[in-house]
């Protein structure tokens, strides 16, 4: 649990950082500096989520299980449709990698802490 959480907020941050360079923050009329803030709300959570879940504690599970299935669909959303088209986007591989390794590993921390909610129903 802890290994997929951390992966998941490796390429968050990655791909905020991506997102940053590309102005994506006023494309929903947001200042830098609330997204930023917006930023380390998100990376304030899934620290606590990722302490929490190391505890063992089921809430984390549940809190995981919501961040990462909305950032993937959030993801699919608003990027797949940009990276499927003709031609490279944004800074090219690295852009792509960073939006689908955030895809990837939301849904694999999602379906990880359902697996470990799950587990710790039955237990």
């Amino acid at each position: 649990m802890v290994l997929a959480a951390s992966i998941f907020a490796g390429f968050g941050v990655a791909h905020l950082i991506d997102d940053f360079l590309f102005g994506v923050p006023a494309e929903f009329n947001l200042s830098n500096e609330a997204a930023q803030v917006l930023g380390l709300a998100f990376f304030a959570a899934l620290t606590g989520l990722a302490a929490l879940a190391g505890r063992g504690s089921r809430q984390s599970y549940v809190g995981f299980m919501v961040i990462g299935t909305l950032l993937a669909v959030a993801d699919v959303l608003k990027h797949l449709p940009e990276i499927l088209r003709s031609g490279s986007w944004r800074s090219g591989l690295a852009s792509e990698t960073f939006s689908i390794g955030l895809i990837v590993s939301g849904l694999t921390v999602a379906l990880v802490s359902y697996l470990a909610w799950r587990e710790g129903r039955q237990g």
